[in-house]
């Protein structure tokens, strides 16, 4: 957790409010409209981006995070677009011990979910997205296509090039973990700064099997925010909607 404690100031300049938004509208609003959504939350809400964004849709959204950094950021940005909210701090294995309520929707993004490892740990996250969700409530999990980075072993991404500085991933590949070196380089000065983080690569056909050992059903995989179906050869990205 460290490392989105190191990172919080940078965070926002590398995860854009207005991408966040455009996605939002785009993908988010008819999927919470087919499934009759009136309440979400988002378990790994990070510095409340989306939590933020749903609200200004009309979807009342609270958001959980482990990180005690990225909470008070987002309540801070809560205060600055004047939406009240709850903002919790809270494990993904710990649902329904921090929300008492159920809710419509349940997203993971942000590529949270591969923070763990274990077999057990990853399906006490999903039972627990499961356990808070209202009967056929929707699940949607953002993560890496891990099969793909396995399968290619790329090392270097650029991420997001600013007026005043540079970002870049740099990976590292051992046998059960992928570390991610996020290089915050300063354009005027060449001075630069690495923070680093592990995942754990979790394939699409593990994550099949565990979403449906804890009770999801019904499951779709894209493989961007523009509904294009799959591809594991090609995609950087998955994207999975399923049901309680």
């Amino acid at each position: 957790m460290g490392f989105y404690e190191d990172f919080i100031e940078k965070y926002d300049k590398l995860v854009s409010w207005k991408n966040r938004s455009m996605t939002g509208s785009g993908f988010f609003r008819p999927l919470f409209s087919k499934h009759k959504v009136k309440k979400v939350l988002d378990c790994a809400c990070g510095t409340g981006q989306h939590v933020i964004t749903f609200n200004q849709m009309g979807f009342p959204t609270k958001g959980s995070d482990l990180s005690p950094a990225m909470i008070r950021k987002a309540r801070e940005h809560a205060r600055e677009y004047k939406i009240k909210t709850t903002f919790k701090i809270a494990d993904f294995r710990n649902l329904s011990k921090a929300f008492k309520e159920k809710f419509d929707a349940v997203i993971c993004v942000g590529n949270s979910l591969p923070h763990l490892s274990s077999e057990k740990d990853l399906s006490k996250a999903l039972g627990e997205m499961h356990k808070v969700l209202n009967k056929n409530g929707v699940l949607m999990l953002e993560q890496r296509n891990y099969d793909l980075l396995l399968s290619t072993k790329k090392r270097f991404f650029p991420v997001s090039v600013l007026k005043d500085e540079v970002f870049f991933y740099v990976l590292d590949y051992f046998p059960n973990k992928i570390v991610f070196n996020v290089v915050d380089v300063e354009n005027k000065t060449k001075n630069f700064n690495v923070y680093s983080t592990d995942y754990c690569p979790l394939s699409k056909s593990r994550l099949t099997r565990l979403l449906r050992k804890v009770g999801f059903r019904n499951m779709k995989f894209y493989g961007s925010y523009n509904l294009k179906a799959f591809d594991i050869k090609k995609d950087s990205w998955l994207l999975v909607v399923c049901e309680k």
